[in-house]
């Protein structure tokens, strides 16, 4: 048997009072109507009785605040998305908000379904997002142009916006750099789709700059492309016919956590020992699996918690800039390091 959930109107039965008092004390605002601390302190003992829990969705279309933050990341089963939702949600309750989670899978219409559903609905307050789009047409848009949203990871070049991002372009650069100086001059890159996201072209443009740095050759087989639907399928085709060439690499560069993944189930397939063949092997991105896997994987480290607490508190921030008019724009980019295990 289905349990009765309170209401309103059920408070204020038990009261004799109207219902208008009741949701005026629950949503905060009886000192503003003049409504005594003792008829307050009745209402909150007798909701608390009745185990009344408010319609947080209904409060919101009725108050325009939901005290709800959204966040939509490209693919919440990467450690890289869901550390930051952990940051983000613990920064958000340490100011009484709540965190809804959404992953889209790199879908751009279902990216944009999610954000109309939560942008025109009023069901949050603001949104923060590892965007999948190619351009910044769809934020545009009327409803969403001083909608507090903030891009995390990845940021929009065709539009203003507020982001925090790593430093891709660097993170990249130095770890290339790093395989360089260790000797290497045939490195191999893998990338992953959707290629044109900003994260991914800064971290392409860091791998080539560094290697035109030193002279080292680039031609199309120096760089690798992976779907995002069929990784583990994309990898271990690709990886097994690049182990198999008569031409020596030394060097193979992931450029997501995913793919690193994917190679290590090939190199354990075949029992292919990278440091038996000379082969460095590097990731951008640091999980812990790579703390306790061989081959010992040289790997770029993004800064995860500040990434979280850093889109938490600016999109608070925006929230407050809506109430008052204001929109001022923020650009964090922040420092990777690298994590040698050799």
């Amino acid at each position: 048997m289905a349990i009765k959930k309170t209401l309103l109107e059920d408070i204020a039965r038990e009261l004799n009072v109207s219902k208008t008092l009741v949701s005026m004390v629950i949503n905060g605002k009886g000192d503003a109507y003049g409504i005594s601390k003792k008829t307050q302190e009745k209402v909150l003992a007798k909701a608390g009785e009745m185990q009344y829990t408010p319609n947080m969705f209904a409060r919101a279309l009725r108050t325009g605040k939901s005290n709800l933050i959204g966040l939509l990341v490209a693919d919440i089963s990467n450690p890289f998305y869901s550390n930051i939702a952990k940051y983000v949600e613990k920064a958000l309750a340490e100011k009484g908000y709540n965190l809804m989670v959404c992953s889209t899978d790199e879908n751009i219409e279902k990216e944009e379904k999610l954000i109309q559903l939560f942008a025109e609905q009023q069901i949050i307050d603001g949104l923060i997002i590892a965007t999948t789009n190619t351009s910044g047409e769809f934020f545009k848009k009327e409803r969403l142009r001083n909608f507090p949203i903030v891009f995390i990871d990845r940021y929009l070049p065709d539009i203003e916006s507020n982001y925090v991002v790593a430093d891709n372009y660097q993170g990249s650069f130095e770890l290339t750099d790093l395989l360089i100086h260790k000797g290497c001059k045939n490195i191999v890159a893998f990338n992953i789709t959707p290629s044109h996201i900003s994260s991914l072209t800064e971290r392409v443009r860091g791998f080539k700059d560094a290697l035109h740095k030193y002279n080292v050759p680039f031609g199309p087989d120096n760089l690798v492309e992976i779907s995002f639907n069929t990784i583990h399928r994309d990898v271990r085709e690709k990886l097994m016919k690049l182990l198999k060439q008569p031409e020596k690499i030394d060097a193979i560069y992931t450029l997501n956590n995913h793919i690193a993944t994917a190679c290590l189930n090939v190199f354990n397939e075949l029992a292919f020992d990278t440091k038996k063949e000379g082969i460095y092997f590097a990731s951008f991105d640091d999980i812990s699996l790579f703390d306790f896997v061989k081959p010992n994987i040289i790997s770029v480290s993004q800064p995860l918690e500040r990434i979280g607490t850093e889109a938490a508190h600016l999109a608070l921030k925006l929230i407050d800039q809506k109430v008052q008019g204001t929109i001022d724009y923020e650009k964090i980019v922040l420092p990777t390091s690298i994590i040698s295990r050799n």
